[in-house]
């Protein structure tokens, strides 16, 4: 039965929740990096990355759907999840980039394909371009092509905000939104997604979210997808708020070796909207690599 209210039921997201635990590991320099694996000893590699604000907790509804082919590992980026903080209080993409080296390393693996999906896809476009010959290809999921003067001045205005904390762990639970709001997640399922972002600190409880992450330096990703050498797959939800159509074109159009697809009925966060859906664009797109890690024709 169809849902009327177009959201996706909770039951229908538990259903794609991993059936086997994913084990939590640490990288092992500074900054030690969270990252959750499902294991897969002998399939192919895939690092999973999560957006701003989010956790390793994003994917885990197509990391179920993924496991059948590939050792699935999803990281936390620095100052997210239960990664540590930057040790010098600065983000930017060079260092989120090094965090993806960091993490494949400690894994052991020589090459990798890299999904991203907001900030992680920017993450990873900016990886690739500096460590090409560790990949496979990219699936670069709906993210933000360049921060426009509206979006800058809303990041602007938190990031200048104490981190917060509040008195209860239920205060701060009725506090979690997903941003942007569109989504086909039910209420029911986006606390329990909030559940896992919190922790208790001095003075109470406040998101393990690094607020200071908000002023890492964006900048426009038009420069950068001439030098991606390896393999793209860009993706983009129906009703992205994020990603608008003509920078989705335009983008595909820049990028040298590039699929496209758009997932019908998913707005930005397609790891949670459409988790079978974008884990089928996955697989069919490493499935139409060659070994080298470029495209059929």
């Amino acid at each position: 039965m169809n849902d009327p209210t177009g959201e996706t039921p909770l039951g229908k997201l538990i259903e794609y929740l991993p059936i086997v635990t994913p084990t939590s590991r640490w990288t092992e320099d500074s900054p030690k990096l969270h990252f959750l694996d499902w294991s897969g000893d002998g399939k192919e590699p895939l690092l999973l990355l999560h957006g701003m604000a989010a956790s390793a907790q994003w994917w885990a509804p197509a990391a179920q759907r993924l496991t059948s082919a590939f050792h699935c590992v999803a990281l936390e980026l620095r100052g997210h999840g239960d990664s540590d903080r930057s040790p010098d209080g600065l983000y930017d993409l060079p260092r989120y980039a090094q965090d993806v080296e960091a993490a494949r390393r400690r894994l052991g693996w020589e090459r990798m394909l890299l999904a991203g999906h907001s900030l992680g896809g920017r993450v990873a476009l900016e990886y690739s371009v500096f460590h090409a010959e560790r990949l496979r290809g990219v699936a670069a999921v709906d993210f933000l092509p360049e921060i426009r003067s509206d979006r800058a001045s809303k990041f602007e205005r938190i990031h200048k905000r104490p981190q917060p904390v509040y008195a209860t762990r239920d205060e701060v639970l009725r506090r979690f939104r997903l941003e942007p709001s569109g989504s086909l997640v039910g209420p029911e399922a986006v606390r329990r997604l909030a559940e896992t972002c919190v922790k208790e600190t001095e003075g109470g409880y406040t998101w393990k979210f690094d607020w200071q992450a908000l002023g890492l330096p964006y900048g426009s990703v038009w420069p950068t997808l001439p030098k991606v050498r390896v393999p793209v797959l860009l993706v983009r939800g129906q009703h992205s708020a994020v990603m608008p159509r003509p920078d989705f074109e335009r983008m595909a159009r820049e990028l040298p070796n590039v699929q496209t697809v758009e997932i019908p009925r998913a707005h930005h966060h397609v790891p949670l909207d459409t988790p079978q859906e974008l884990a089928g664009e996955i697989l069919r797109f490493s499935g139409e690599l060659k070994p080298t890690g470029f495209c059929r024709t």
